[in-house]
């Protein structure tokens, strides 16, 4: 079965926030947005991204990740 186990207890407290610096592709950005979305997680911070945001590449790559 794929996807998130909700039937597990969720931990309480301050959710991990996730933080590229300098994130060389757009593609590195989209990818660690559905890995994250794979583990439940939704904060992420960029710094500097040197091909500018919003980017299409890291839309495309995300597949879906809201």
């Amino acid at each position: 079965m794929a996807g998130t186990d909700k039937t597990r207890n969720q931990v309480l407290g301050p959710a991990p926030i996730a933080v590229l610096v300098n994130p060389q592709l757009g593609e590195n950005i989209g990818t660690a947005a559905r890995a994250m979305a794979n583990f439940g997680l939704h904060e992420l911070r960029l710094v500097d991204p040197r091909d500018g945001w919003p980017n299409e590449k890291a839309l495309t790559s995300s597949s879906g990740a809201n």
